[in-house]
């Protein structure tokens, strides 16, 4: 249900539980790991492998299937350009940049099938307020990179390291934001036609 009026969204009154919002947590940052470590090491195989074993059962135990799908129908194109757009900048290079070096890699769009898959779920507090949503982008996002970069070789900061989390963080914050507000735009939408 949407709030008429605002731009709050509103997520599902049926409450999945704590050992849902647990699995939910670890369940992508097993994801993340997979993909990473697989970037590093040349394969982009098992990140896509765990993200969509960890989607298939989000949306087995999801109290809004609809929903989540539509999220992840808004959220994968845009995760696709944000990523693409930064492989295409000359701020970073992907590791195991399948299939061109110009598109964001199979292994990224693994972390984004994840990433879709906790934002009605596990990331729901943060994802229902736009400022947080916001600040999410533009600090989360480069930190992830960050991590990725420095500690497992799955990307290469070729501008300095300021400007390019920098860039990382406008990137995310804005395209999360933007997801955000496609979601809810759609959302009210639906729930008007419905009316």
């Amino acid at each position: 249900a949407v709030r008429q009026g605002t731009l709050s969204v509103m997520i599902p009154q049926t409450k999945p539980g704590l050992a849902f919002t647990v699995i939910n947590i670890i369940g992508f940052q097993m994801v993340w790991l997979l993909s990473v470590l697989g970037a590093a090491r040349g394969h982009w195989l098992p990140g896509l492998l765990a993200a969509i074993v960890f989607a298939s059962y989000v949306l087995s135990q999801s109290p809004d299937r609809r929903r989540d799908m539509q999220t992840a129908a808004i959220a994968l194109p845009i995760g696709f350009l944000m990523d693409s757009l930064l492989a295409f900048s000359p701020v970073l290079n992907f590791a195991n940049p399948f299939p061109s070096v110009y598109w964001a890699p199979v292994w990224i769009m693994a972390l984004w099938i994840g990433f879709t898959f906790t934002l009605n779920h596990s990331l729901k507090t943060v994802y229902r307020n736009p400022l947080y949503l916001f600040l999410f982008g533009l600090l989360g996002g480069p930190l992830a990179y960050f991590i990725a970069a420095q500690r497992f070789h799955a990307m290469f900061f070729e501008s300095g390291i300021g400007t390019c989390l920098l860039t990382i963080g406008a990137v995310w914050g804005l395209g999360l934001s933007l997801i955000r507000w496609m979601d809810v735009a759609l959302t009210q939408r639906i729930a008007g036609e419905s009316t």
